[in-house]
């Protein structure tokens, strides 16, 4: 099938439309073509290829390859369509209507089917987070902990595919109540939509370039509509809102975009692509490899012995780990860190420059967006001498450099990201309207138009930040007129289930089976929660209707018959 075909029709693919044409263009051949109809074959597909990098879908994408990288990496047939993509599809017009009507779309974070299927009624969009994975979710012998991002890199997606199968069913039963009802009863009927686009976190990747690909590609195939992933070290990671993170350098992060949008390709997926950066709150870097970073690496302006050797020294000592810190922090105390733009000026004041001001421009004139080889020649030039400045010395023992964290490096990176991301996620120490309205008029005056994503992270003491309830009420309002389309409750699914089980467990303890019946069966009804009548919600007169079509006489067996308990309801 192709590309476009898929983009420009999506609802033709749902019903079905020319399904025989696709089915026999989907056939494998019985012999392999000549040379030179392969030849023609390739250039053919890798017209397509190129039409569908140029659709709507792709506006403001960029890509450092050709169709032609993408189809001699297919192999000799076409990827088929995978089903993802239609819903990556459907997420596509939802943002695209949304960020028209200049409203979000809100969800939150859910761990399980029951909340999936809760949702659906209300959210458009669901949410799965690699700290609830890390928490409650992982697969590595069951093993649950902090969000470090040290789990096997198959546990978000396979927690996204378990939820999309879920959809799936949830589909398919409702769609099959509603075929088999009298099309009088129908129209009362309530029409849900279970089949909810699936954002999902991709954290850093999970290692190398190749496990990045990797990861994407699975995510796709489970169902995903979009992942996010972070500027974070693979190996430093932490939760968005831990101290102590370590950011990549920006290149190294773009490669982990493109490397993701390549695979997604090559399968043939529209999954989309957020970029995250943590780069606001962060505090060390792994490498200056990359100019555009330089401006914001810290360095100290006194001369001594590196960091890392002084406290080398004191654990061969034998010195505790309390005097190890006190050390490190001695250090740090004696040896400001500043950045080289920040040691400049301070050389430049304590100059005889008569105009000072002048010579602080002129320096960064000369120095603004250079490297800090380039900077180091420009303010020899403004000064006449070296700048005594390091950034070697206060390096970490783990080799990483000191970093000044904020929004002018979350912008600054933000706006290198964008060609290569769907969306893009500034993660943020505090809910702050203003920032974050500063932020995205900053990086929608580079790019227009781009959707932006906002984390209402329950790791935020919301009732602490001077909210009223009306501006609480108007939060997500406010954020989408700004251009944060997407919204995420990132832990509701967590922090949900925790208040409704301590409510229950400690009435149940002392008010039996009343605590349940008013806690749960009668707040169950009173929302008209289909879970309620939890048999027929896990689809057993789904399965029951199946087994009857295909088993004459066996409504014996049925296990929705008139012995079943639910009828009481």
């Amino acid at each position: 099938m192709l590309f476009r075909s898929r983009l420009s029709h999506p609802v033709s693919v749902l019903l079905g439309t020319n399904l025989r044409q696709m089915r026999a263009s989907s056939s494998l051949p019985l012999d392999p073509p000549s040379p030179d109809e392969e030849t023609k074959i390739f250039h053919a597909r890798c017209a397509e290829v190129e039409s569908f990098f140029k659709s709507p879908r792709f506006a403001g994408i960029k890509r450092p390859y050709t169709a032609k990288d993408v189809v001699s990496k297919q192999g000799s047939f076409p990827p088929v369509p995978l089903p993802g993509s239609l819903l990556s599809d459907k997420l596509f017009a939802l943002f695209a209507r949304a960020a028209k009507e200049k409203r979000p779309v809100h969800t939150m974070g859910a761990i399980d089917p029951v909340q999936v299927t809760q949702m659906a009624r209300y959210q458009e969009v669901v949410y799965v987070s690699g700290w609830a994975a890390s928490s409650v979710l992982t697969t590595a012998n069951n093993e649950v902990g902090p969000d470090l991002s040290d789990y096997p890199y198959t546990t978000v997606p396979n927690q996204v595919h378990r939820l999309f199968r879920a959809q799936q069913l949830h589909d398919r039963k409702h769609y099959d109540e509603r075929m088999t009802a009298t099309p009088e009863a129908r129209k009362s009927m309530e029409q849900i939509d279970y089949l909810r686009p699936i954002i999902a976190d991709a954290d850093t990747g999970h290692g190398g370039i190749s496990s990045v690909m990797k990861l994407a590609k699975i995510f796709a195939e489970s169902g995903a509509s979009g992942i996010h992933l972070e500027d974070q070290l693979h190996g430093g990671k932490k939760c968005g809102h831990q101290a102590g993170k370590v950011i990549v350098p920006t290149s190294t992060h773009i490669t982990r975009l493109i490397a993701s949008r390549f695979q997604l390709d090559v399968i043939g997926s529209t999954m989309h692509l957020i970029a995250r950066t943590d780069s606001e709150s962060a505090k060390l870097i792994s490498s200056t490899v990359d100019k555009n970073d330089h401006e914001f690496i810290l360095g100290t302006m006194v001369e001594g012995t590196p960091l890392a050797e002084v406290l080398d020294e004191a654990e061969a000592q034998g010195k505790s780990g309390p005097a190890v810190d006190n050390l490190e922090k001695e250090w740090l105390e004696k040896h400001p860190l500043v950045t080289f733009d920040q040691a400049v000026e301070i050389e430049i004041n304590s100059s005889q420059i008569a105009d000072k001001a002048s010579a602080l421009s002129e320096y960064k004139r000369l120095s603004s967006g250079r490297s800090n080889l380039q900077a180091r020649q420009a303010a020899k030039h403004v000064l006449g001498t070296d700048v005594r400045w390091s950034w070697d010395l206060p390096k970490t023992r783990e080799g990483y450099y000191h970093f000044k964290g904020g929004v002018e490096a979350a912008i600054k990176r933000s706006n290198l990201f964008a060609p290569y991301a769907d969306l893009l996620w500034l993660e943020t120490k505090k809910p702050d309207l203003e920032q974050a309205t500063g932020f995205a008029r900053r990086i929608r005056e580079v790019h227009p138009g781009k959707m932006l994503v906002y984390n209402l992270s329950p790791s935020f003491n919301w009732s602490a930040h001077g909210f009223t309830d009306d501006k609480l009420k108007s939060f997500v309002w406010d954020l989408a007129k700004e251009g944060f389309v997407f919204q995420l409750i990132s832990l509701a699914g967590i922090h949900s289930t925790a208040t409704v089980t301590v409510e229950l467990a400690r009435r149940f303890q002392s008010d039996g089976m009343l605590a349940y019946v008013e806690l749960i069966q009668r707040k169950e009804k009173e929302l008209e929660c289909d879970v309620l009548t939890h048999q027929k919600w896990s689809g057993a007169g789904y399965i029951d209707r199946m087994l009857s079509t295909v088993m004459s006489g066996s409504s014996s067996t049925s296990g929705m018959g008139a012995d079943s308990t639910e009828h009481t309801f």
